[in-house]
């Protein structure tokens, strides 16, 4: 038996600096911060994959799964503009993929 469904699945990809982070530990409590907005408001995946180790920078990683990628489009949307707002924090780099 086939299944004829459709999921549109989304990655955002954020390169972020953190320019009043002094330590690790200073840059977790940024990071754990967003996180936690965007865990409040979405249901969305969310890692750190990159910089682990720099104080002031970060790469992120955000996944959504939806019934249409014009929802996901528009989820992923929302989250950049929350993250992108920030004030402890500034977005070099930012892109979306498709799976």
């Amino acid at each position: 038996m086939r299944l004829d469904l459709a999921a549109a699945i989304g990655l955002l990809e954020l390169d972020i600096l953190i320019p009043g982070s002094s330590s690790l530990k200073d840059k977790r409590r940024v990071i754990r911060s967003i996180k936690d907005k965007i865990r409040g408001k979405f249901n969305v995946s969310i890692a750190e994959v990159g910089y682990q180790e720099l104080h002031g920078r970060t790469h992120l990683g955000i996944v959504t799964i939806s019934t249409s990628r014009k929802d996901a489009e528009e989820r992923l949307q929302a989250l950049f503009k929350i993250i992108d707002s920030e004030l402890n924090t500034q977005v070099i780099e930012h892109k979306t993929i498709w799976l």
